[in-house]
């Protein structure tokens, strides 16, 4: 998912210039649309490879999801830096919908009534579904990506029951990514002269 978003992200900056007239929610839309294809790919859901074991291509109204087992993931982009801050009562029906999934360990979650004509109102029996929050920033370039549970936050509280964001720190480095730096030495032409001494001859020889 790393890969996808930055590969969605690059090629959204490279083919948008502000000063043709693109504006932030251009960038934002084509990220969306962009990063759902990559997806695809990555999981070989879009013919460009073998599919990840289980992975299937699961829609919620029209919202492109992805699922492994009992978990969707759905797609938010966000404003960067504001991820914890999201107000899901103001989203979308859909986000609503998963917001407001019950939190408990149940195997029959369901997603609540009283939606607006034309959306779902049920989820799939004992489907948990989450959300990858997605984020980015031209200058200077800089990446946000977050895996987590939305919590209802009508009230003005936590916008996620967990949230982990998905990069080198929290999931290590990728380790198909080549080292760009060289191995240092351990000390330059500059520093001080290393004191070193004389190794005391050892006899081998048997008397």
């Amino acid at each position: 998912m790393r890969d996808a978003h930055r590969e969605a992200t690059l090629r959204v900056f490279e083919g948008m210039d502000r000063a043709e007239g693109f504006t932030e929610r251009s960038f934002g839309v084509g990220a969306f649309d962009v990063l759902a294809s990559r997806l695809d790919a990555v999981l070989g859901l879009g013919g460009e490879g073998p599919a990840v074991a289980g992975a299937v291509r699961d829609d919620l109204n029209q919202s492109p999801g992805w699922r492994v087992g009992r978990y969707r993931m759905l797609l938010k982009r966000h404003t960067f830096g504001q991820v914890r801050r999201l107000r899901w009562d103001r989203d979308s029906p859909t986000k609503q919908a998963v917001a407001r999934q019950a939190y408990a360990d149940d195997a029959q979650l369901a997603l609540p009534l009283g939606l607006p004509p034309g959306v779902s109102t049920a989820d799939t029996p004992g489907i948990v579904t989450l959300v990858l929050a997605h984020s980015a920033t031209d200058e200077p370039l800089d990446m946000e990506l977050y895996l987590g549970r939305p919590r209802w936050n009508a009230d003005g509280g936590d916008a996620w029951h967990w949230v982990r964001r998905l990069d080198d720190r929290a999931l290590g480095a990728d380790p198909r990514r080549k080292l760009d730096e060289a191995t240092l030495p351990l000390w330059s032409d500059g520093s001080a002269d290393v004191p070193m001494r004389r190794r005391r001859e050892t006899s081998t020889e048997t008397t």
